[in-house]
């Protein structure tokens, strides 16, 4: 997502190594995407690869909220 680097941060979670996270969000199977905004708020949850579009939503509208 250009330009918005210094706005998002990004964490991959290795589930085999980290059950905790995935518990706390109810991940029931991977890739899942999750959008947090600042406040650590669910915006949206993606279960298998998103669309490039949908993802750019999502990310926006965590930016604005």
């Amino acid at each position: 997502m250009k330009g918005k680097e210094d706005v998002i941060a990004f964490r991959e979670i290795d589930v085999s190594r980290d059950s905790s996270t995935p518990a706390k969000y109810k991940v029931q199977a991977t890739p899942t995407v999750i959008i947090l905004d600042a406040a650590g708020k669910e915006v949206e949850t993606f279960v298998g690869t998103p669309e490039e579009s949908e993802l750019q939503e999502a990310i926006d509208k965590a930016v604005s909220s």
